[in-house]
Protein backbone atom coordinates (compact mmCIF):
# COMPACT_ATOMS: atom_id res chain seq x y z
CA UNK A 1 0.00 0.00 0.00
CA UNK A 2 1.49 3.21 -1.16
CA UNK A 3 3.05 5.73 0.79
CA UNK A 4 4.04 4.37 -2.49
CA UNK A 5 3.90 1.80 -4.88
CA UNK A 6 5.56 -0.14 -6.86
CA UNK A 7 8.35 2.34 -9.15
CA UNK A 8 7.48 1.57 -12.97
CA UNK A 9 9.09 2.22 -16.17
CA UNK A 10 7.77 4.37 -19.22
CA UNK A 11 4.34 3.24 -20.30
CA UNK A 12 3.36 1.58 -22.81
CA UNK A 13 1.82 3.46 -25.67
CA UNK A 14 -1.01 0.63 -26.61
CA UNK A 15 -2.47 0.49 -30.18
CA UNK A 16 -5.98 0.15 -31.12
CA UNK A 17 -8.24 -3.32 -31.73
CA UNK A 18 -7.78 -4.91 -35.25
CA UNK A 19 -9.84 -3.53 -37.54
CA UNK A 20 -12.85 -6.40 -38.00
CA UNK A 21 -14.01 -5.77 -34.13
CA UNK A 22 -15.37 -1.83 -33.46
CA UNK A 23 -13.70 -0.57 -30.64
CA UNK A 24 -14.85 -1.00 -27.24
CA UNK A 25 -16.48 2.68 -26.98
CA UNK A 26 -17.75 1.75 -30.51
CA UNK A 27 -19.52 -1.02 -29.22
CA UNK A 28 -20.98 0.58 -26.06
CA UNK A 29 -22.40 3.70 -28.16
CA UNK A 30 -24.21 1.20 -30.57
CA UNK A 31 -25.81 -0.46 -27.87
CA UNK A 32 -23.86 -3.07 -26.58
CA UNK A 33 -24.24 -3.91 -22.87
CA UNK A 34 -20.67 -2.97 -21.59
CA UNK A 35 -20.97 -6.84 -20.37
CA UNK A 36 -21.70 -8.15 -23.61
CA UNK A 37 -18.57 -6.07 -25.60
CA UNK A 38 -15.70 -8.26 -27.26
CA UNK A 39 -12.60 -7.36 -26.90
CA UNK A 40 -9.38 -8.02 -29.60
CA UNK A 41 -5.94 -8.51 -29.05
CA UNK A 42 -3.06 -6.94 -30.95
CA UNK A 43 0.58 -6.66 -31.13
CA UNK A 44 2.00 -4.09 -28.89
CA UNK A 45 5.34 -4.49 -27.90
CA UNK A 46 7.80 -7.17 -28.00
CA UNK A 47 6.41 -10.61 -27.16
CA UNK A 48 2.73 -9.02 -25.81
CA UNK A 49 -0.48 -8.40 -26.96
CA UNK A 50 -2.68 -5.29 -25.78
CA UNK A 51 -6.21 -4.67 -25.52
CA UNK A 52 -8.84 -2.48 -24.03
CA UNK A 53 -12.58 -2.69 -22.76
CA UNK A 54 -14.95 -0.12 -22.60
CA UNK A 55 -16.37 1.18 -18.81
CA UNK A 56 -19.13 3.93 -17.49
CA UNK A 57 -17.62 6.53 -15.53
CA UNK A 58 -20.28 6.06 -13.11
CA UNK A 59 -21.51 2.18 -12.59
CA UNK A 60 -24.44 3.25 -10.80
CA UNK A 61 -25.41 5.33 -13.54
CA UNK A 62 -24.15 3.94 -17.15
CA UNK A 63 -25.50 6.55 -19.34
CA UNK A 64 -23.29 9.10 -19.00
CA UNK A 65 -19.68 8.86 -19.87
CA UNK A 66 -17.45 6.46 -20.79
CA UNK A 67 -13.44 5.68 -21.49
CA UNK A 68 -11.05 2.98 -21.66
CA UNK A 69 -9.09 0.39 -19.62
CA UNK A 70 -5.68 -0.56 -20.99
CA UNK A 71 -5.10 -4.30 -20.60
CA UNK A 72 -1.85 -6.14 -21.61
CA UNK A 73 -1.19 -10.03 -21.79
CA UNK A 74 2.13 -12.57 -23.30
CA UNK A 75 1.88 -13.29 -26.54
CA UNK A 76 0.93 -17.16 -26.88
CA UNK A 77 -0.78 -17.34 -23.73
CA UNK A 78 -4.20 -16.79 -25.20
CA UNK A 79 -5.41 -21.01 -24.46
CA UNK A 80 -4.37 -20.52 -20.49
CA UNK A 81 -7.17 -19.57 -17.49
CA UNK A 82 -6.72 -15.98 -17.12
CA UNK A 83 -5.65 -14.42 -13.98
CA UNK A 84 -5.74 -10.38 -12.95
CA UNK A 85 -3.20 -8.77 -11.76
CA UNK A 86 -3.03 -6.09 -9.73
CA UNK A 87 0.60 -4.31 -8.13
CA UNK A 88 -1.27 -1.93 -5.90
CA UNK A 89 -0.49 1.44 -5.06
CA UNK A 90 -2.93 2.73 -5.56
CA UNK A 91 -1.65 4.60 -8.62
CA UNK A 92 0.59 1.71 -9.77
CA UNK A 93 0.19 0.40 -13.49
CA UNK A 94 -0.70 -2.68 -14.30
CA UNK A 95 0.22 -2.68 -18.12
CA UNK A 96 3.57 -1.71 -17.10
CA UNK A 97 4.43 -4.37 -13.91
CA UNK A 98 2.83 -7.17 -16.47
CA UNK A 99 5.25 -5.74 -19.26
CA UNK A 100 8.40 -5.64 -17.66
CA UNK A 101 8.15 -8.00 -14.93
CA UNK A 102 6.78 -10.64 -16.56
CA UNK A 103 9.85 -12.87 -16.43
CA UNK A 104 10.59 -12.63 -13.05
CA UNK A 105 6.63 -12.46 -11.74
CA UNK A 106 6.21 -15.48 -9.45
CA UNK A 107 7.70 -18.72 -10.90
CA UNK A 108 7.59 -20.56 -14.32
CA UNK A 109 5.07 -22.81 -12.99
CA UNK A 110 2.27 -19.55 -12.67
CA UNK A 111 3.41 -18.44 -16.06
CA UNK A 112 2.87 -21.71 -17.98
CA UNK A 113 -0.35 -22.94 -16.06
CA UNK A 114 -1.84 -18.63 -16.81
CA UNK A 115 -3.16 -16.17 -19.00
CA UNK A 116 -1.57 -13.01 -16.83
CA UNK A 117 -3.10 -10.38 -17.23
CA UNK A 118 -1.89 -6.65 -16.19
CA UNK A 119 -4.76 -3.68 -16.44
CA UNK A 120 -4.49 -0.38 -15.48
CA UNK A 121 -7.42 0.94 -13.54
CA UNK A 122 -9.53 4.03 -13.34
CA UNK A 123 -6.92 7.53 -13.30
CA UNK A 124 -4.01 5.20 -14.08
CA UNK A 125 -1.30 5.02 -16.65
CA UNK A 126 -3.06 4.48 -20.20
CA UNK A 127 -6.78 4.31 -18.18
CA UNK A 128 -7.82 7.97 -18.07
CA UNK A 129 -5.17 9.17 -16.27
CA UNK A 130 -4.77 11.66 -13.71
CA UNK A 131 -2.65 14.02 -15.45
CA UNK A 132 -1.27 16.90 -13.65
CA UNK A 133 -0.48 20.33 -16.15
CA UNK A 134 2.63 22.00 -14.07
CA UNK A 135 5.33 19.18 -13.43
CA UNK A 136 7.06 21.87 -11.43
CA UNK A 137 4.62 21.97 -8.84
CA UNK A 138 5.00 18.16 -8.44
CA UNK A 139 8.91 18.67 -8.22
CA UNK A 140 7.86 21.28 -5.14
CA UNK A 141 6.06 18.86 -3.40
CA UNK A 142 7.78 15.77 -3.87
CA UNK A 143 11.57 17.25 -3.53
CA UNK A 144 11.53 20.84 -1.80
CA UNK A 145 10.64 22.28 1.56
CA UNK A 146 8.79 25.58 2.68
CA UNK A 147 12.13 27.03 4.11
CA UNK A 148 10.41 27.30 7.30
CA UNK A 149 10.02 25.26 10.45
CA UNK A 150 7.83 22.04 9.93
CA UNK A 151 4.27 22.81 11.52
CA UNK A 152 5.17 26.55 11.58
CA UNK A 153 2.55 29.08 10.59
CA UNK A 154 4.47 30.14 7.81
CA UNK A 155 5.15 26.20 6.76
CA UNK A 156 1.59 25.54 6.65
CA UNK A 157 0.21 28.44 4.92
CA UNK A 158 3.04 27.96 2.01
CA UNK A 159 1.70 24.17 2.35
CA UNK A 160 -1.88 24.43 1.82
CA UNK A 161 -1.01 27.13 -0.98
CA UNK A 162 0.65 24.56 -2.91
CA UNK A 163 -1.21 21.53 -2.63
CA UNK A 164 -4.29 23.58 -3.61
CA UNK A 165 -2.59 24.99 -6.84
CA UNK A 166 -1.59 21.61 -7.34
CA UNK A 167 -4.59 19.57 -7.01
CA UNK A 168 -6.47 22.15 -9.25
CA UNK A 169 -3.44 21.38 -12.17
CA UNK A 170 -4.13 17.89 -12.20
CA UNK A 171 -7.73 18.31 -12.66
CA UNK A 172 -8.20 20.67 -15.73
CA UNK A 173 -9.13 18.24 -18.42
CA UNK A 174 -10.13 14.74 -18.05
CA UNK A 175 -12.94 13.02 -16.36
CA UNK A 176 -14.23 13.94 -12.46
CA UNK A 177 -11.77 12.20 -10.34
CA UNK A 178 -14.28 12.06 -7.63
CA UNK A 179 -15.41 8.24 -9.68
CA UNK A 180 -12.19 7.22 -9.44
CA UNK A 181 -12.45 5.70 -5.92
CA UNK A 182 -11.98 1.75 -5.54
CA UNK A 183 -15.65 0.57 -5.74
CA UNK A 184 -15.89 1.82 -9.24
CA UNK A 185 -13.06 0.43 -9.68
CA UNK A 186 -13.71 -3.11 -8.41
CA UNK A 187 -16.90 -2.81 -10.89
CA UNK A 188 -14.34 -2.50 -13.72
CA UNK A 189 -12.66 -5.59 -13.00
CA UNK A 190 -16.35 -7.15 -12.99
CA UNK A 191 -16.68 -5.64 -17.00
CA UNK A 192 -13.16 -6.94 -17.72
CA UNK A 193 -14.32 -10.25 -16.34
CA UNK A 194 -17.16 -10.60 -18.58
CA UNK A 195 -15.35 -9.32 -21.43
CA UNK A 196 -13.06 -12.29 -20.83
CA UNK A 197 -15.49 -14.41 -21.10
CA UNK A 198 -15.30 -16.04 -17.77
CA UNK A 199 -17.66 -17.18 -15.57
CA UNK A 200 -15.17 -16.54 -12.09
CA UNK A 201 -12.79 -14.33 -12.07
CA UNK A 202 -8.77 -15.57 -10.71
CA UNK A 203 -6.99 -12.63 -9.12
CA UNK A 204 -3.56 -11.79 -7.96
CA UNK A 205 -3.41 -8.09 -6.20
CA UNK A 206 -0.30 -6.90 -4.32
CA UNK A 207 -0.93 -4.25 -1.27
CA UNK A 208 -3.50 -1.93 -1.98
CA UNK A 209 -4.40 -4.70 -4.62
CA UNK A 210 -5.75 -6.57 -1.97
CA UNK A 211 -8.37 -3.96 -1.22
CA UNK A 212 -9.27 -3.69 -4.71
CA UNK A 213 -9.23 -7.30 -4.37
CA UNK A 214 -11.57 -7.64 -1.29
CA UNK A 215 -13.77 -4.83 -2.38
CA UNK A 216 -14.68 -7.00 -5.68
CA UNK A 217 -15.22 -9.67 -3.41
CA UNK A 218 -18.46 -7.56 -1.14
CA UNK A 219 -19.82 -6.16 -4.85
CA UNK A 220 -19.44 -9.47 -6.78
CA UNK A 221 -19.33 -12.71 -4.40
CA UNK A 222 -20.70 -15.08 -6.98
CA UNK A 223 -17.86 -14.14 -9.69
CA UNK A 224 -15.17 -14.62 -6.95
CA UNK A 225 -12.83 -17.31 -8.09
CA UNK A 226 -9.43 -17.56 -6.61
CA UNK A 227 -8.39 -14.73 -5.22
CA UNK A 228 -4.61 -14.30 -3.68
CA UNK A 229 -4.30 -11.03 -1.53
CA UNK A 230 -0.80 -10.54 -0.80
CA UNK A 231 0.55 -7.89 1.27
CA UNK A 232 -3.10 -7.40 2.46
CA UNK A 233 -4.77 -4.08 3.75
CA UNK A 234 -7.71 -4.05 6.18
CA UNK A 235 -10.22 -1.97 3.87
CA UNK A 236 -11.98 -1.74 7.57
CA UNK A 237 -9.66 0.91 8.91
CA UNK A 238 -10.40 4.34 8.80
CA UNK A 239 -8.12 6.33 6.57
CA UNK A 240 -6.66 8.15 10.06
CA UNK A 241 -5.70 4.41 11.31
CA UNK A 242 -4.56 3.33 7.98
CA UNK A 243 -2.46 6.71 8.59
CA UNK A 244 -1.41 5.81 11.90
CA UNK A 245 -0.89 2.19 11.31
CA UNK A 246 1.83 2.72 8.58
CA UNK A 247 3.77 4.55 10.90
CA UNK A 248 4.42 2.08 13.14
CA UNK A 249 4.78 -0.45 10.36
CA UNK A 250 7.38 2.22 9.25
CA UNK A 251 8.74 2.73 12.55
CA UNK A 252 9.15 -0.98 13.01
CA UNK A 253 10.94 -1.77 9.62
CA UNK A 254 13.81 0.91 10.79
CA UNK A 255 14.12 -0.15 14.37
CA UNK A 256 14.84 -3.73 13.03
CA UNK A 257 17.04 -2.21 9.57
CA UNK A 258 19.19 -0.25 12.65
CA UNK A 259 19.62 -3.07 14.78
CA UNK A 260 20.55 -5.01 11.93
CA UNK A 261 23.09 -2.58 10.75
CA UNK A 262 24.49 -1.89 14.66
CA UNK A 263 25.55 -5.59 14.42
CA UNK A 264 27.69 -4.97 11.13
CA UNK A 265 31.27 -4.02 10.73
CA UNK A 266 31.15 -0.22 8.82
CA UNK A 267 27.73 0.73 10.16
CA UNK A 268 27.69 4.18 10.44
CA UNK A 269 25.80 4.36 13.47
CA UNK A 270 27.49 3.62 16.75
CA UNK A 271 26.43 3.15 20.35
CA UNK A 272 22.90 2.23 21.28
CA UNK A 273 19.61 1.87 19.27
CA UNK A 274 18.50 5.18 20.85
CA UNK A 275 21.60 6.42 19.70
CA UNK A 276 21.30 5.96 16.54
CA UNK A 277 17.08 7.12 16.26
CA UNK A 278 18.52 10.50 17.75
CA UNK A 279 20.64 10.73 15.06
CA UNK A 280 18.69 10.92 12.23
CA UNK A 281 15.57 12.11 13.52
CA UNK A 282 18.70 14.90 14.01
CA UNK A 283 19.46 14.92 10.59
CA UNK A 284 15.89 15.26 9.64
CA UNK A 285 14.75 17.77 11.35
CA UNK A 286 18.08 19.94 10.24
CA UNK A 287 16.65 18.83 7.06
CA UNK A 288 13.66 21.09 7.36
CA UNK A 289 15.33 24.36 6.88
CA UNK A 290 18.94 23.25 5.19
CA UNK A 291 19.96 20.99 2.72
CA UNK A 292 22.29 18.08 1.17
CA UNK A 293 24.11 18.68 -1.95
CA UNK A 294 23.95 15.43 -4.30
CA UNK A 295 26.22 14.93 -7.50
CA UNK A 296 23.22 15.26 -9.88
CA UNK A 297 23.07 19.54 -9.67
CA UNK A 298 19.95 18.35 -7.34
CA UNK A 299 19.71 19.26 -3.21
CA UNK A 300 18.41 17.47 -0.95
CA UNK A 301 15.46 18.22 1.81
CA UNK A 302 13.37 16.81 4.22
CA UNK A 303 10.95 15.48 1.73
CA UNK A 304 12.94 13.82 -0.98
CA UNK A 305 14.92 12.48 3.05
CA UNK A 306 12.28 10.42 3.69
CA UNK A 307 10.84 9.22 0.72
CA UNK A 308 14.41 8.10 0.25
CA UNK A 309 14.89 6.22 3.61
CA UNK A 310 10.95 4.41 3.02
CA UNK A 311 12.04 3.63 -0.71
CA UNK A 312 14.82 1.06 1.14
CA UNK A 313 12.59 -0.33 3.79
CA UNK A 314 10.15 -2.03 1.03
CA UNK A 315 12.59 -4.53 0.67
CA UNK A 316 15.52 -5.88 2.88
CA UNK A 317 17.39 -6.26 -0.12
CA UNK A 318 17.58 -3.11 -0.45
CA UNK A 319 19.41 -2.16 3.51
CA UNK A 320 23.01 -2.02 2.22
CA UNK A 321 21.63 1.28 0.03
CA UNK A 322 20.09 2.65 2.84
CA UNK A 323 23.38 1.99 4.89
CA UNK A 324 25.46 3.64 1.99
CA UNK A 325 23.15 7.05 2.16
CA UNK A 326 23.67 7.22 6.06
CA UNK A 327 27.12 7.60 5.28
CA UNK A 328 26.78 10.06 2.75
CA UNK A 329 24.21 12.16 4.13
CA UNK A 330 26.03 12.74 7.82
CA UNK A 331 29.31 14.02 5.49
CA UNK A 332 27.30 16.38 3.79
CA UNK A 333 25.98 14.25 0.78
CA UNK A 334 22.52 13.41 -0.12
CA UNK A 335 23.29 11.27 -3.85
CA UNK A 336 21.90 8.01 -2.63
CA UNK A 337 19.07 9.35 -1.27
CA UNK A 338 18.13 11.11 -4.01
CA UNK A 339 18.58 7.97 -5.98
CA UNK A 340 16.36 6.74 -3.46
CA UNK A 341 13.27 9.29 -3.61
CA UNK A 342 13.68 9.08 -7.87
CA UNK A 343 13.08 5.59 -7.61
CA UNK A 344 10.28 5.83 -5.16
CA UNK A 345 8.81 9.03 -6.93
CA UNK A 346 9.02 7.27 -10.14
CA UNK A 347 10.73 10.46 -11.56
CA UNK A 348 12.75 10.39 -14.97
CA UNK A 349 16.50 11.26 -14.51
CA UNK A 350 15.99 13.01 -18.15
CA UNK A 351 13.45 15.08 -16.29
CA UNK A 352 9.83 14.58 -15.58
CA UNK A 353 7.85 11.29 -14.35
CA UNK A 354 7.82 7.30 -16.26
CA UNK A 355 4.37 7.62 -14.87
CA UNK A 356 1.22 9.34 -12.85
CA UNK A 357 1.22 7.05 -9.71
CA UNK A 358 1.64 10.10 -6.95
CA UNK A 359 -1.13 12.05 -8.52
CA UNK A 360 -3.20 8.60 -9.23
CA UNK A 361 -2.17 7.57 -5.13
CA UNK A 362 -3.38 11.09 -3.99
CA UNK A 363 -6.70 11.02 -6.48
CA UNK A 364 -8.03 7.64 -5.29
CA UNK A 365 -6.97 7.53 -1.83
CA UNK A 366 -8.97 11.17 -1.56
CA UNK A 367 -11.88 9.50 -3.23
CA UNK A 368 -12.27 6.64 -0.82
CA UNK A 369 -12.01 8.88 2.12
CA UNK A 370 -10.42 11.43 4.32
CA UNK A 371 -10.12 12.04 7.33
CA UNK A 372 -12.62 14.23 9.16
CA UNK A 373 -12.05 17.16 10.66
CA UNK A 374 -13.11 15.93 14.01
CA UNK A 375 -10.63 13.56 13.71
CA UNK A 376 -7.87 15.26 13.11
CA UNK A 377 -6.19 16.12 16.49
CA UNK A 378 -6.54 12.16 17.91
CA UNK A 379 -4.73 11.29 14.30
CA UNK A 380 -2.29 13.60 14.35
CA UNK A 381 -1.37 12.90 18.38
CA UNK A 382 -1.75 9.18 17.19
CA UNK A 383 1.22 9.47 14.49
CA UNK A 384 3.65 11.43 17.12
CA UNK A 385 2.93 8.19 19.45
CA UNK A 386 3.61 5.90 16.70
CA UNK A 387 7.30 6.88 15.87
CA UNK A 388 8.99 9.38 17.09
CA UNK A 389 11.34 9.86 14.41
CA UNK A 390 8.39 9.82 11.59
CA UNK A 391 5.54 10.82 13.32
CA UNK A 392 5.93 14.37 13.23
CA UNK A 393 6.05 14.56 9.67
CA UNK A 394 2.50 12.57 9.35
CA UNK A 395 1.18 14.62 11.99
CA UNK A 396 -0.88 16.68 9.77
CA UNK A 397 -3.77 14.79 8.24
CA UNK A 398 -6.00 18.41 7.43
CA UNK A 399 -3.41 18.80 4.45
CA UNK A 400 -3.75 15.32 2.89
CA UNK A 401 -6.65 15.78 0.40
CA UNK A 402 -6.67 19.83 0.07
CA UNK A 403 -8.41 20.18 -3.38
CA UNK A 404 -9.13 16.95 -4.40
CA UNK A 405 -13.03 15.78 -4.44
CA UNK A 406 -15.07 13.44 -2.28
CA UNK A 407 -15.56 10.04 -3.91
CA UNK A 408 -19.02 9.53 -5.65
CA UNK A 409 -21.38 6.73 -6.53
CA UNK A 410 -20.30 4.73 -3.39
CA UNK A 411 -22.64 2.59 -1.19
CA UNK A 412 -22.28 0.65 1.79
CA UNK A 413 -20.56 -2.88 1.33
CA UNK A 414 -20.24 -6.19 3.58
CA UNK A 415 -16.66 -7.57 3.27
CA UNK A 416 -18.11 -10.68 5.10
CA UNK A 417 -20.09 -12.35 2.20
CA UNK A 418 -20.46 -15.91 1.61
CA UNK A 419 -17.36 -17.48 -0.85
CA UNK A 420 -17.67 -20.39 -2.95
CA UNK A 421 -13.84 -20.77 -2.44
CA UNK A 422 -12.43 -18.46 0.12
CA UNK A 423 -9.26 -16.21 -0.71
CA UNK A 424 -5.62 -16.74 -0.08
CA UNK A 425 -4.37 -13.62 2.60
CA UNK A 426 -0.89 -12.96 2.63
CA UNK A 427 1.18 -10.87 5.72
CA UNK A 428 4.29 -10.53 6.28
CA UNK A 429 5.51 -10.15 9.79
CA UNK A 430 7.93 -7.19 8.95
CA UNK A 431 6.27 -5.59 6.17
CA UNK A 432 6.40 -1.68 7.03
CA UNK A 433 3.55 -0.52 4.14
CA UNK A 434 0.91 -2.92 5.20
CA UNK A 435 1.37 -3.95 8.82
CA UNK A 436 1.22 -8.01 9.46
CA UNK A 437 -1.82 -7.64 11.35
CA UNK A 438 -3.32 -6.00 8.55
CA UNK A 439 -3.76 -9.36 7.24
CA UNK A 440 -4.90 -10.80 10.49
CA UNK A 441 -7.69 -8.54 10.09
CA UNK A 442 -8.55 -9.10 6.71
CA UNK A 443 -8.39 -12.83 6.62
CA UNK A 444 -10.93 -12.98 9.19
CA UNK A 445 -13.56 -10.30 7.63
CA UNK A 446 -13.30 -13.04 4.58
CA UNK A 447 -15.28 -15.52 4.17
CA UNK A 448 -13.47 -18.80 4.36
CA UNK A 449 -10.22 -17.23 3.49
CA UNK A 450 -7.01 -19.07 4.80
CA UNK A 451 -3.82 -16.55 6.38
CA UNK A 452 -0.70 -17.04 4.98
CA UNK A 453 2.21 -15.96 7.16
CA UNK A 454 5.94 -15.34 5.92
CA UNK A 455 8.16 -14.48 9.01
CA UNK A 456 9.79 -11.83 7.31
CA UNK A 457 11.20 -8.11 6.19
CA UNK A 458 10.24 -6.33 3.49
CA UNK A 459 6.76 -5.65 1.68
CA UNK A 460 4.62 -8.61 0.38
CA UNK A 461 6.19 -12.08 -0.08
CA UNK A 462 4.81 -13.87 -2.75
CA UNK A 463 8.16 -14.49 -5.56
CA UNK A 464 10.53 -14.04 -2.93
CA UNK A 465 10.45 -17.23 -0.83
CA UNK A 466 9.97 -20.64 -2.33
CA UNK A 467 7.82 -21.74 0.79
CA UNK A 468 4.90 -18.94 -0.02
CA UNK A 469 5.78 -19.42 -4.06
CA UNK A 470 4.32 -23.04 -3.59
CA UNK A 471 1.18 -22.33 -1.61
CA UNK A 472 0.38 -19.37 -3.62
CA UNK A 473 0.49 -21.43 -6.97
CA UNK A 474 -0.77 -24.63 -5.48
CA UNK A 475 -4.21 -22.75 -4.37
CA UNK A 476 -4.37 -21.21 -7.49
CA UNK A 477 -4.16 -24.19 -9.64
CA UNK A 478 -7.02 -25.35 -7.18
CA UNK A 479 -5.70 -27.07 -4.21
CA UNK A 480 -7.82 -27.04 -0.83
CA UNK A 481 -5.66 -25.40 1.76
CA UNK A 482 -7.96 -25.37 4.47
CA UNK A 483 -8.77 -22.88 7.19
CA UNK A 484 -5.73 -23.67 9.67
CA UNK A 485 -3.13 -20.67 9.25
CA UNK A 486 0.06 -21.40 6.87
CA UNK A 487 3.80 -20.20 7.99
CA UNK A 488 6.57 -19.85 5.87
CA UNK A 489 10.22 -18.37 6.33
Amino acid sequence: MRLSGLALSALLLLTGCVAQVPSPIEQVESGVDFSKQQISWEACDAGFECSSVAVPLDHLNPDGQVFELALIRKTGTEDLSPLLINPGGPGASGVAYLRDSYDSLGTEKLRSNFQLIGFDPRGVGESAPVTCSDLSLKDQIYYEESGFPLGSEQDIEISKDLLTRFAASCQESGFDVAYFNTQQAARDLDVIRSALGVEKLDYLGFSYGTELGATYIALFPNQVGRFVLDGAVDPTLSSGESTVKQVEGFDKAFRTYLADCLAQAGCPFTGTLDDALKRVDELLVDLQTTKLSSQYEREVGLTAALYGIFAALYSQASWPYLTQAFEEAFEGDGSTLMLLADFYNDKDPEGGYLSNINEANTAINCADERVAPEDFAIVKQSALDASQVFGKYFAFPELGCIGWPEGKSMVEIDYAVGLEVGPLVIGTTGDPATPYQQAVSLAKILSGATLLTFQGEGHTAYGSDSCVNDHVENYLLGENLGSAELICG
